[in-house]
């Protein structure tokens, strides 16, 4: 089968604030080299095996341009996993619908599983003779994805929980009652986030006395001993943890209480109010919990004007690389320096980021609870910059695609 001379573009997976910037930037590119027809598909793979698109070229273009300055998926998002087995019917259908618009180019913008979605329909491709391009473009704020050296969304994340740390910091000072400030960040296997926490400082001294993240065993007993001392010796005590913190048998905490999502994955969260329960028994019950939830994902109004930015370069970056015949590849970041930021980009099969998670090297950790200033060096870059967001009546717009299918 011969390509064809249409693009498609999907997203999966959890949302970020950055995500739809990689959209605007395809978008952009598919028009700046003359691809004729410019679809999107409502709620990723799913909304292909539906025969939902979206005629992006037609839309107006000031809801295109908005969504760049939008958090969340703008397309739509889902967790639908496709099968290992590539005979499976879902792939003939998904290939029947690239047909009947005659899509030549496919992108994904999504995390590991959404890569390995990528990989498959690719896969396919190649097995069956089929002239289509097929390029993954990476989102995720765990920052877990291999292939790259940081993924868009995760700085933005980053420096709302380094900016809530610091002003609940402020907030407690208010009082001289000691106090134990505990914040739990997302993160199931891979804890960039919480590692992050360490650039929150106050004259150039970390606010954060200890991180835990998933990549170490978590021991209650430990972490109330040790909890204990700090307020005894300091009065205020800051935590943070990773929701995806774990056992010496390696379950998570709360493994008891989670349910799995349509990917497997358990879906976690709660486990600062657990810790709340017993640091309240045990120590004390001015236990103040921070958990921002779906927020450290969507704070569109905290961005970091360079994540936005290179995401929006990696979705263009996607499209030139796959109009020039590249295929079975996810974009990603390759950094080069920190002082002054230089980073390129660079190409990575799929294959290898399928269902891969990067973790926070082991070298980073200090004693299962704290992180070195390496943590802060590779993050502080990634939250510079400020975007210039549109307000009206003291709030944010925001864009919303219309959902009107072909």
């Amino acid at each position: 089968m011969s390509k064809g001379k249409n693009m498609l573009i999907a997203q999966s997976g959890g949302p970020t604030s950055v995500i739809n910037s990689g959209v605007v930037g395809a978008f952009y590119a598919a028009l700046d080299l003359g691809i004729e027809g410019i679809y999107a598909a409502n709620e990723g793979i799913q909304g292909v095996l539906k025969r939902e698109i979206i005629d992006l070229k037609n839309t107006d273009r000031r809801i295109i341009d908005g969504l760049k300055y939008t958090p969340s998926a703008g397309l739509g998002s889902c967790r639908y996993k496709m099968s290992k087995d590539i005979e499976h019917p879902d792939f003939q259908k998904v290939f029947e619908v690239f047909d009947e618009y005659d899509i030549g180019y496919f992108f994904y913008s999504g995390g590991n599983d959404s890569m390995d979605t990528c990989d498959k329909i690719n896969d396919y491709a190649v097995k069956n003779g089929i002239d289509i391009k097929v390029m993954g473009i990476p989102k995720t704020i765990d920052n877990d994805l291999v292939g790259t050296d940081h993924c868009p969304g995760f700085g933005s994340a980053a420096k709302y929980l380094n900016t809530t740390l610091m002003v609940s910091a402020y907030d407690c000072w208010t009082y001289s009652t000691p106090t134990i400030i505990l914040m739990e960040t997302m993160g199931r296997h891979a804890g960039w986030l919480a590692a992050s926490t360490a650039c929150a400082t106050f004259e150039d001294r970390r606010l954060v006395d200890r991180i835990y993240l998933p990549e170490s065993v978590f021991d209650l007993d430990d972490f109330l001993a040790d909890t204990e001392g700090l307020f005894r010796e300091n009065g205020m005590v800051y935590l943070v943890v990773s929701e995806g913190i774990k056992n010496r048998d390696g379950e998570f905490l709360l493994s008891s209480k989670s349910v799995n999502d349509n990917f497997g994955h358990k879906q976690l969260g709660g486990v600062s109010n657990f810790l709340q329960e017993q640091i309240a028994e045990h120590i004390t019950p001015r236990c103040k919990v921070i958990n921002p939830g779906i927020i450290q994902r969507c704070a569109f109004h905290l961005v970091s004007a360079r994540d936005l930015n290179e995401t929006f370069d990696a979705g263009y970056t996607a499209v030139k690389e796959a109009h020039a015949g590249k295929s079975g590849y996810m974009v990603g970041f390759e950094r080069v320096q920190n002082n002054p930021y230089i980073c390129y980009y660079n190409l990575t099969p799929l294959s290898q980021v399928a269902n891969a998670e990067k973790t926070v090297p082991a070298e980073w950790i200090v004693d299962g609870r704290n992180v070195t200033d390496d943590v802060i060096e590779y993050t502080r870059p990634l939250m510079h910059g400020e975007a210039s967001i549109q307000y009206k009546d003291g709030l944010p717009v925001f864009t919303r695609l219309p959902r009107k299918f072909i």
